[in-house]
């Protein structure tokens, strides 16, 4: 059996680990994962779990209602999409790629569910590929999975130290992190972890192999924990967003999205380096994003051109904190698939969707996730 095309690493929204009580109060919800591109398969896992169809209820094609318009908002009216609405639907199914998503383990609850990975069929079902138990109940931090599914990467509650294992749980190898302060950890490719250590506005970023060694300094005294995505490391400014990979190589961008937009993350990065999807926000007093407006963009990095992503429902063009991109895969036709999350980040739970979008920023189609825990997000 196939688990599809794992060619790029999660996605993590950037957050800092501190002490035990801090890892313990994080859910998995606290950064979903996976974003990838490209027609690349992986082999399959050793230990595939038993198959089982999920129903992926909800999936839709577009239906040519068009989202509100006339946006009032300090981001101002308009994006890069004349008329701002879907598109027509379309003669013939919207084709979509080989998707590869990962279910969180949950412990402590009654059911006790394991983490799984699920491939979604050409019939818009999803298959159950692989399931294990990474960490065993020890995870302080959301689980990071490599992008060929076959390994886990967490931050240990108690220990406080980086723990490398597959996904079944064995061959674990332990990195300490000197009982500090630590980012969530992220996947470079599928061999390879990106950790930090230090404190808030004085990161230091580290690489290490998946097996403990070949650990080195990429970069110090970064103000934000990084979010990754195919290699690349990415860290966000109001206005700017700058990365860079392991080899050195370095970009900035200033988007030309609306004035009063902050940039709030990077949902994916093209292998290449000059496709980014970002997601902006309206600030709001006191921070709290529950009452923003997100808006999300298409970034081409060598022009700095940004194209909006229509929002699937015009609840999403309300300041109520829903519609934010969390994960994406960029196609090799300019087109996406972007995972959003649907509720308000005060929520106890997310709400995902992943849309379909054309490579001018319209909706082609959506589909459900598969059900049952609710923390997860794209792989491949």
């Amino acid at each position: 059996m196939n688990l599809g095309p794992f060619t790029r690493p999660a996605v993590r929204r950037p957050h800092a680990l501190a002490g035990t009580a801090a890892l313990l109060f994080l859910a998995f919800g606290a950064a979903a994962c996976g974003a990838g591109a490209g027609p690349d398969v992986a082999a399959v896992p050793a230990g595939s779990g038993t198959s089982a169809a999920a129903p992926a209820a909800g999936d839709t094609a577009s239906t040519g209602d068009s989202a509100p318009t006339g946006d009032t908002s300090a981001a101002g009216a308009g994006g890069s999409v004349p008329g701002a609405g879907p598109a027509a639907a379309p003669t013939r199914p919207t084709q979509w790629p080989q998707l590869t998503w990962y279910t969180a383990q949950q412990s402590g609850q009654k059911q006790n569910d394991p983490a799984r990975i699920w491939r979604r069929t050409p019939a818009g079902k999803w298959q159950l590929v692989l399931s294990g138990r990474p960490g065993n109940g020890k995870v302080g931090s959301p689980l990071a999975v490599s992008p060929d599914g076959r390994r886990a990467a967490w931050v240990e509650a108690s220990a406080r130290r980086l723990v490398i294992s597959g996904f079944d749980g064995t061959k674990q190898h332990v990195i300490t992190t000197q009982g500090g302060w630590t980012c969530e950890p992220s996947w470079l490719d599928s061999g390879r972890v990106l950790y930090s250590l230090g404190r808030v506005d004085d990161w230091t970023l580290v690489a290490v192999n998946a097996d403990g060694s070949g650990r080195k300094v990429l970069a110090t005294h970064q103000a934000k924990c990084p979010a990754v995505s195919n290699g690349w490391i990415a860290q966000v400014a109001d206005r700017t967003v700058s990365i860079r990979n392991e080899g050195g190589t370095t970009r900035s961008f200033t988007p030309r999205v609306p004035a009063g937009l902050v940039i709030g993350g990077v949902a994916a990065i093209s292998g290449d380096g000059r496709t980014l999807v970002i997601s902006t926000h309206t600030p709001t007093p006191g921070g709290c994003a529950c009452g923003s407006r997100f808006r999300n963009y298409r970034l081409d990095a060598a022009t700095g051109t940004a194209t909006e992503l229509v929002p699937l429902d015009g609840a999403w063009t309300k300041p109520t904190g829903h519609g934010e991109a969390i994960d994406a895969v960029i196609l090799g036709d300019g087109g996406l698939v972007v995972q959003i999350n649907a509720d308000t980040p005060a929520g106890s739970a997310p709400d995902y969707r992943l849309v379909r979008y054309a490579a001018n920023g319209r909706v082609l189609a959506s589909a459900a996730v598969p059900a049952g825990q609710p923390w997860g997000g794209l792989l491949g």
